[in-house]
């Protein structure tokens, strides 16, 4: 069995009992740990800092990247009635629809009017009061991305008011502009 190094050195006389008594060690005064304390109190608080940091950084990216989302679908849907819109330069005949609560007209031409009617087009907006006049299936692809652009469905569920509607038996003309 080895012998501890204090047992070796008694041994080899290279020290006597008094030297290798072990020496008491000094208490660190309370500085020291108060220290201790500020440095970990230090640390803590920039631990949170860190966490509080990344926690914005994280809602400041999903939001730029719900930014990002919103333009590449506004991108799309521009796109879309780019290619489909129908050319309204020799509209003369006024066609007025409700965007908002407000009455809104646009001029179209006779064909584009009775096609309205029939709901065959629809008009769309992308802002600016700059409204277009796209067929049924473009609309509806442009609904799937984003359904405020739509302006003008005539498919909305009409069948709650015609109950209470009076003047249901009575028949709305196609020319009828109001």
């Amino acid at each position: 069995m080895s012998l501890s190094l204090k047992d070796q050195l008694l041994k080899a006389g290279l020290a006597k009992k008094p030297q290798a008594k072990p020496a008491k060690k000094k208490k660190q005064p309370q500085v020291a740990k108060k220290a201790r304390k500020q440095t970990s109190e230090a640390t803590l608080r920039a631990q949170r800092a860190m966490l509080n940091k990344a926690k914005k950084d994280k809602r400041l990216n999903e939001q730029r990247q719900a930014e990002a989302i919103a333009k590449a679908k506004f991108a799309e849907i521009k796109q879309l009635v780019d290619g489909a819109k129908l050319d309204r330069k020799d509209g003369e005949t006024p066609y007025s629809f409700t965007l908002k609560k407000k009455v809104k007209k646009i001029y179209v031409t006779d064909e584009q009017q009775k096609q309205l009617s029939r709901d065959q087009i629809v008009i769309v907006s992308l802002g600016n009061e700059a409204f277009e006049l796209v067929p049924k299936a473009a609309a509806q692809k442009i609904a799937e991305r984003d359904a405020k652009y739509v302006v003008q469905n005539t498919n909305t569920d009409t069948s709650a008011s015609k109950e209470d509607d009076p003047y249901a038996d009575y028949q709305i003309p196609d020319d009828l502009s109001w």
